[in-house]
């Protein structure tokens, strides 16, 4: 204590500094004192303290020395060496050079401590420990190199991965370990389970087990830190676990609610007095009430359950802050760099100084979305003026190559091998306008089409389109040609999402080519009659009703069509007949990503005469008339080991889908179906049966490309059926 007491009534007197190579004033400054300064007491650990800052240094020593009245201070530091190079690894196999340099942290020519080297070697074994290599050992070896410059190498001995061997729960009554091991992600090693542990995983699988525990009333569960061992060459983790108790629902109340009554909300609502607490639902109840009162424009409504707990009962009590409804300023467009503004806007049912109704804003984002035009939508508010009003922003994202340009060579069952040359663009100048144009050269098809559709026909809600074409076909027995032009017409239909159409057809029709192995029937329709040109003049009329979120990928809704087709003998038409068709497809989203697409095609064909083969139903392959597991149009009544077409059709397909993304998805598919000679031979009993897999991928510039693997079961020969499709039916 007289020691300290006299150093502490000393002045600093002098300064010596002893290093190799580092300039002895930035170290006096760095210090903190300086000569005339008083000594104090800690000086010297805020002078070794100081120093370790600047992160040069492997060694520091102060010295003190007391002389007359003065003490002098002498400081000696040892330099770090400079890392010459990129640090090496030696040993590592398990875990690559540049995911070790990354997590080393340390640089070419940067000043090498101790305790950098420290750092990083700790740095490194804790990756290996995250990969679950957990004896692992790594040790540092640095050698020289030239003057104050040296070479690190870190030595490892990789450990053996370990897996989870076992996960346990304490403390857990309500529920078992088994039924706790399903909620989390990490799983022990099994049978087509690699048992690899993710740290990261682990933190939210411990908001897992609180989340299901409060969805089932334990409120004041608590998951201790996570306890991980290493036994027998396998990880045993374990959760501890303090329940707490059980919570009921008591009594629900609304306060301060208007524009709804307490039983309107009481419906919304998913929990009742005498319930099991479930916080998940009570969540999901506010989510409910919010969209409403969004769904009334009142947007800056708020929602705030008050609980009052007796013993483990408790009480709930929505108080509701209504607020103002909003009214929509200004509806404001974005991000349309190719698209016109019309065509987005005559979409869009927000409109300005409209009351701002959640409902309209996705049903406008929907049918902008159905476009095909745009891969995203956000709409956004603008601030709120002083009368709680607000733009309403609609940011779009254009889709990139939206028009398609395609040319090689395709194949398929149908056609065999064919050359195509395929321009379209559902975009035409920006304006919406829809335009094709495709030439199909091959041994079995020629095929020239031309097309053109305006959606908003003298900017109304009536679309209408007219098309021309010519194709030369190869079926099995005979040749096909069709020379004709169509023109289409459509309007919406009193009834929401549904649209009327029309189609006025003229075709020429003329059968080449027939087969000498074709043997005409003794009586009804033969192919002969129809060698010399045939005309048809047809009319259609229909309804669709298409409520589908997205209808080049949907998830849910539904799409509805009734059609018939009417062609009769009218001056210079010379081919009867009546065709009618009725469809259905409906879209399930089940949980996560899935879709269940359930669809039904019913079709019935007559005539006068005898219906011609080429305006009967072939089922079979991909397409409208699709059963996946056998070829095209395979499905059909046959005459003389021939397919003739049947007069009427039946089909049934079931999908399951992964929805990966708006332009990716894989499915699985059952598929039944059949054609029949007439109405009266329809029999359900009698349907071909399809079971597979595929895939659906959107590519720029050359559209929807899909892949069907299906296996007939009701075949001659059961087996696996190929289908390839570029723009299939029904896209996804």
């Amino acid at each position: 204590m007289i020691l300290l007491y006299l150093l502490l009534s000393y002045t600093i007197a002098d300064i010596k500094v002893e290093s190799r190579s580092t300039e002895p004033n930035l170290i006096i400054q760095t210090v903190g004192f300086a000569i005339g300064d008083q000594f104090k007491e800690t000086m010297i650990a805020q002078a070794v303290n100081n120093l370790s800052r600047l992160k040069l240094f492997n060694f520091i020593a102060v010295d003190t020395t007391i002389v007359a009245d003065g003490i002098f201070i002498k400081i000696l530091v040892e330099e770090a060496p400079i890392l010459s190079g990129e640090v090496q690894f030696r040993g590592n196999k398990r875990i690559g050079e540049r995911d070790l340099k990354k997590r080393s942290e340390l640089k070419t020519n940067q000043i090498l401590t101790d305790r950098a080297i420290f750092d990083a070697r700790k740095r490194i074994l804790d990756l290996y420990t995250e990969k679950t290599f957990y004896s692992t050992e790594v040790r540092d070896s640095v050698i020289p190199d030239t003057v104050n410059r040296v070479r690190l190498f870190f030595l490892i001995r990789e450990g053996e991965p370990l897996r989870i061997g076992k996960i346990e729960f304490t403390g857990n009554l309500a529920f078992s370990d088994g039924k706790l091991k399903r909620k989390i992600e990490n799983k022990e090693k099994g049978f087509l389970r690699s048992g690899r542990m993710d740290k990261a995983k682990l933190k939210s699988d411990v908001e897992k087990i609180k989340s299901f525990y409060k969805e089932n009333g334990y409120l004041d569960v608590q998951v201790g830190e996570t306890v991980i061992e290493a036994k027998n060459s396998r990880l045993v983790i374990t959760f501890p676990i303090s329940e707490g108790r059980k919570y009921y629902v008591g009594n629900i109340s609304y306060e301060g609610n208007t524009v709804f009554t307490n039983d309107q909300l009481g419906k919304t609502i998913k929990i009742k007095l005498g319930d099991v607490y479930n916080l998940t639902r009570i969540q999901t109840s506010l989510q409910d009430f919010g969209g409403m009162y969004a769904d009334e424009g009142y947007i800056y409504c708020s929602i705030v359950p008050v609980e009052n707990a007796r013993d483990s009962i408790i009480d709930i009590n929505f108080v509701v802050s209504e607020q103002t409804p909003a009214n929509i300023n200004r509806v404001i467009i974005t991000g349309n760099f190719r698209t016109r503004e019309k065509v987005i806007r005559r979409e869009i049912v927000t409109l300005p100084g409209q009351r701002l109704r959640r409902s309209q804003v996705v049903r406008s984002a929907r049918e902008i979305m159905n476009l095909g035009l745009f891969e995203g939508i956000n709409p956004l508010t603008g601030s709120r003026d002083d009368s709680g009003n607000v733009d309403l922003i609609y940011e779009m994202k254009e889709k990139e190559g939206v028009g398609s340009v395609g040319a090689g060579v395709a194949y398929s069952a149908q056609d065999r091998l064919t050359g195509y040359l395929e321009l379209s663009h559902p975009n035409m100048f920006g304006r919406g306008q829809k335009m094709y144009t495709k030439i199909e050269l091959g041994g079995r098809l020629t095929n020239f089409q031309l097309g053109l559709t305006e959606p908003w026909l003298f900017d109304t809600r009536t679309s209408a389109g007219v098309d021309i074409y010519y194709t030369n076909r190869l079926w099995d027995y005979y040749t096909k040609r069709d020379i004709g032009t169509s023109a289409n017409v459509s309007f919406p239909f009193y009834i929401d999402y549904t649209r009327m159409f029309y189609n006025f057809r003229v075709e020429r029709t003329q059968i080449l080519d027939i087969a000498d192995s074709y043997i005409p029937p003794t009586s009804g329709y033969s192919l002969y009659d129809d060698t010399f040109p045939r005309w048809t003049v047809s009319n259609s009329i229909g309804l669709t009703r298409d409520t589908r979120d997205f209808i080049f990928n949907p998830s849910s809704g539904s799409y509805i069509s009734l059609q018939a087709e009417i062609a009769k003998k009218f001056l210079f038409a010379n081919v009867d007949y009546n065709r009618m068709t009725f469809e259905v497809r409906t879209y399930f989203p089940v949980w996560w990503k899935f879709v269940l697409m359930a669809r039904m095609r019913v079709g019935l064909v007559t005539s006068l005469d005898e219906v011609p083969l080429y305006k009967r139903f072939y089922a079979g392959g991909t397409g409208e008339d699709g059963v996946r597991g056998y070829p095209d149009r395979s499905l059909s009544p046959q005459e003389n080991s021939r397919a003739v077409g049947g007069n009427a059709l039946f089909i049934n397909n079931l999908e399951m889908k992964l929805k990966i993304s708006q332009g990716m998805a894989v499915l699985l598919f059952y598929d039944t179906g059949n054609t029949f000679s007439s109405w009266r031979d329809m029999n359900l009993n009698d349907l071909r049966r399809g079971l597979g897999a595929g895939f659906r991928i959107e590519i720029p510039m050359m559209g929807v490309v899909g892949f069907d693997l299906g296996y007939g079961f009701d075949r001659e020969h059961p087996g696996f059926e190929p289908h390839f499709q570029i723009n299939p039916f029904g896209m996804f």
